[in-house]
Parts: structure tokens; C-alpha cells; sequence
């Protein structure tokens, strides 16, 4: 999903630089992607339009490190190549997992290793950022379409002793009252598990200090 980087007006500011660092898809790279999007059809305006400095990187699974922050990337489970990532720096960790689809243990897709793989990945953080767009009764008719269901998300957080679990790309169909709900099913099954996991379900210019 990357409609929005058109809209950057940074790119169009001389003397700006930056780095775009992304998965590929097959042989397809995240430049040839962003500049198959920005051909003059579908965007009128073409990447020698950016007046900034623009380097590309495709990204793996693998780690790295950028002035002294680390980051490690996962491939999840969606469609197409898209990646989660954990970053560390100064003690603390954030995980952003999305898009990302767990699979019910009854269902042809389910994936222990996967699974087991990806609480590994995201164990310790201080937050999880993550997929939580469908309640489970929602999901049952959604399986496939590449995102996690409620029940899901907490076992991956309590799994993971995550401190912090922020509920994260919601249906577009859902209300406030929705994601409330979703939120408090959240907060009851992690109290059921017995789990020390905080789940806040953050609004639009919330804040919140690490």
C-alpha cells in the first residue's frame, strides 16, 4: 500500500534526502514499484519530478542498523511481500505487524510455525502495533483476505509478553462503538489468560511516550 507517497510533499523539496527501504515483489523492486505507480497514468507526476534525493532499498527478512537503531523485518502473512518490523533502540522495542493474517487453528491455512516464529519476533516489546481488524464472528466469512481476528492478536501478544498491545487496522465498515467492543473482548480474553498485557486501541492524535 503505497497511493500515500505521491503526497509526500517533503519529496519535492530540494536539498531533502531520503531512503526508501520496502519488500519487492518476486523480481519486481520497490522502485520499479513506485515508479510503475507514478508512470504518468495513474499519478500525473513522475519520480524525476522529486526535487529530494531518493534512494531505494529492497528489504527481506534480515536486520540492519540506522544510526544506531535495530531493526529486524518479517515477512507476514499476506498477499503479495509484506513485512513487519521490530525496532530497538535505547532498551526499548516497538513491533508493527500489518498487514498480517493469523489463521484459526481449524482452518486450512493455520500455521504453527509461522506462528511460532512470529510471538518470537515480536517477545519482549515494549509495543505491538498490529493487525486487529476483524471481531472473530466477522472474520469467519473474511478468511483469506489477509488480516487477523480479535482472538488472534491477543494470543499473539500473550504469547510474545508483549507490554503493550495497540489494536490496529480496523475494518473501514467498523464505528467508534465497534472498536470499542473490539477492544473490551481484547482486555477480557487477555484477563481470562491471565496475561500482564496492557491493550489500548488508540484514536487519531493520541499520543504516547515509550
Amino acid at each position: 500500500h503505497i497511493n500515500a507517497i505521491p503526497f509526500f510533499a517533503p519529496l519535492y523539496r530540494q536539498g531533502n534526502e531520503f531512503q526508501i527501504l520496502g519488500a519487492n515483489q518476486g523480481d519486481i523492486s520497490i522502485r520499479e514499484i513506485i515508479s510503475a505507480q507514478m508512470d504518468g497514468v495513474y499519478f500525473p507526476i513522475t519520480l524525476k519530478e522529486f526535487a529530494a534525493r531518493v534512494y531505494f532499498r529492497d528489504l527481506e527478512e534480515e536486520e540492519f542498523e540506522v544510526d544506531g537503531i535495530r531493526v529486524k523485518t518479517k515477512l507476514l502473512s499476506h498477499p503479495g511481500q509484506c513485512l513487519g518490523f521490530r525496532i530497538e533502540y535505547n532498551g526499548r522495542a516497538i513491533c508493527y505487524v500489518t498487514d498480517n493474517e493469523m489463521f484459526l487453528e481449524n482452518s486450512d491455512g493455520y500455521n504453527p510455525h509461522y506462528e511460532e516464529k512470529l510471538a518470537e519476533f515480536v517477545t519482549g516489546a515494549d509495543v505491538l502495533i498490529t493487525d486487529s481488524t476483524y471481531t472473530d464472528a466477522e472474520y469467519a466469512t473474511k478468511v483469506t483476505w489477509g488480516h487477523s481476528c480479535i482472538s488472534k492478536v491477543v494470543e499473539l501478544a500473550d504469547r510474545g509478553k508483549v507490554k503493550t498491545l495497540y489494536l490496529y487496522h480496523h475494518d473501514p465498515d467498523q464505528d467508534d462503538a465497534a472498536i470499542d467492543a473490539k477492544l473490551e473482548t481484547a482486555q477480557t480474553l487477555l484477563k481470562e489468560r491471565g496475561s500482564d498485557t496492557i491493550c489500548i486501541a488508540p484514536k487519531e492524535r493520541d499520543t504516547f511516550y515509550i
